[in-house]
Formats: structure tokens, C-alpha cells, sequence
């Protein structure tokens, strides 16, 4: 098995797992690896395919508990901002685009950690959820995740942990899908290039991390899982900005 399989297969299960017990993390925490392995157009479109998996898995366990008035602006949000966001993946070289990348994760990561503590609250209303779903839709279809700008707008609205974790999976897929097709449209060999075996071994990787983050979700804090996933994202964030100002530079 080569590093890149590993990476991928290792990643798509911690992934999977943290997305099982904290309601999001997949992207965050296997995007910037993905990347690190993959050519950056080709991992991000990989990370939107199996992120759609592995929402669609949550979804049919949490269905009851969407909000579906919210998570329908955030789709038609998230939607507006994925053409543009293909588009502006796909004007960047290879080197750049690691660079944007790894700045938008650790960007985003410290404005949701951060942002409770300057905004006062927001209220649920519709020009709010659309304006926050834009700039996730921007995110997944340019970096692969746009999991910040969700947990951002969760956290200044002070929407309930069940009901937000449900009503993103939603999101997610459509938004996922939305993504990997602006991108195909822009660029045929945006689909990653992997033998068979390796598309077989990384989603079962997916399924057993679902399967066993099912379990931990009954046993591990919510606020752990969410410790975790963020310094797994934030690590991945640096090493991916470190790659591309080394290739900037050779």
C-alpha cells in the first residue's frame, strides 16, 4: 500500500468517525490531507464525493431532528457560492491553490473558535442563513469543506447542538454534489484518478469509521470529539500552507 492510499484510507476513517460523533468534521479534518497527497483539484473533488457519502450515512440516522426551514436557505446559500468557488480553484496553480487552501482552513477554524467571543448573537432569519451558506458553498467547492462557516453561523445563533448536527447533512450532500459538478463541468480531470481497489478501500474506511464513531457518540463528549477534529484540521491546515510555499520556492 502506498503513503498516498494510506493517508487517503486513514483519513477518510477519522474522518468519518469525528463526523459520526460531533455532526461535522469529514472535511475539515481528511480535506487538508487529502490534498497534501492528491493533486489539489483532484483531492478536493474526492473529499465533496466522499463527504457526500458520509453525510448521507448521518442523515438517515439524524433525519428527524432537521430543520428544514434553515437548512433550506443555507442550501440555496451554499449553492450561489459554488459555481464561484469551482471557478476560483480552477484559475490557481497547483502550488497556490495549496497556499489558498491551507489559509482558508486555518483562517476559518480560528474565526468560528473566535467569533463568539467579538459578535454578539445573530437571529435565525433568512438573509443571515443565506448569506453564511454563500460563503460555505464558496468553501467547499474552492478547498473541499465548508463545515467553518456552518459552525460559525451555529454558533452565533446559538442554534441547539441535535437539531444543527441533523440539519447540515442536508447541506452537505446537496452542496457536495453541487460542488463535484461545477468542478467536472470546468475541468474533466478534475475526477481523481484511483484504481478500483483503492475507491473499494476507501469507502469501506468510511463505513467502519462511521460504524465505530456510532459507538463513541454513546461514550466520547461532544466537546472532545470537537477538540480533537479542530487540531486535527488546524495540523493538516499548516502542513498543506508548508507544501505549497515549498513549492513556491523550488
Amino acid at each position: 500500500m502506498t503513503l498516498a492510499v494510506f493517508v487517503i484510507c486513514s483519513t477518510a476513517f477519522v474522518g468519518a468517525l469525528l463526523q459520526r460523533m460531533a455532526g461535522m468534521g469529514f472535511a475539515l479534518v481528511s480535506g487538508p490531507f487529502i490534498v497534501l497527497v492528491l493533486a489539489p483539484i483532484q483531492g478536493v473533488v474526492l473529499v465533496n464525493i466522499l463527504g457526500v457519502l458520509s453525510s448521507a450515512i448521518v442523515f438517515a440516522r439524524t433525519w428527524r431532528n432537521v430543520h428544514w426551514k434553515q437548512s433550506g436557505v443555507l442550501i440555496a446559500g451554499a449553492l450561489a457560492g459554488t459555481f464561484p468557488g469551482a471557478l476560483l480553484a480552477n484559475s490557481m496553480p497547483s502550488s497556490w491553490l495549496h497556499v489558498f487552501i491551507g489559509v482558508l482552513i486555518v483562517g476559518s477554524l480560528a474565526m468560528s473558535l473566535y467569533l463568539s467571543r467579538i459578535f454578539d448573537p445573530i437571529k435565525f432569519c433568512s438573509r443571515n442563513a443565506f448569506l453564511f451558506g454563500t460563503g460555505s458553498g464558496v468553501m467547499s467547492a474552492s478547498a473541499g469543506m465548508g463545515g467553518p462557516f456552518l459552525s460559525s453561523y451555529a454558533v452565533l445563533t446559538r442554534w441547539q447542538q441535535i437539531a444543527f448536527a441533523a440539519s447540515i447533512q442536508p447541506v452537505f450532500i446537496t452542496v457536495g454534489l453541487a460542488s463535484v459538478a461545477s468542478k467536472l463541468v470546468l475541468e474533466e480531470s478534475a475526477w481523481p484518478q484511483l484504481a478500483p481497489e483503492v475507491w473499494l478501500a476507501v469507502v469501506v474506511a468510511l463505513l467502519v469509521g462511521q460504524v465505530v464513531g456510532d459507538f463513541g457518540a454513546r461514550k466520547v463528549p461532544v466537546q472532545f470529539s470537537r477538540v480533537v477534529m479542530l487540531s486535527l484540521a488546524m495540523l493538516g491546515g499548516v502542513l498543506t500552507i508548508i507544501k505549497g510555499c515549498a513549492e513556491l520556492t523550488s
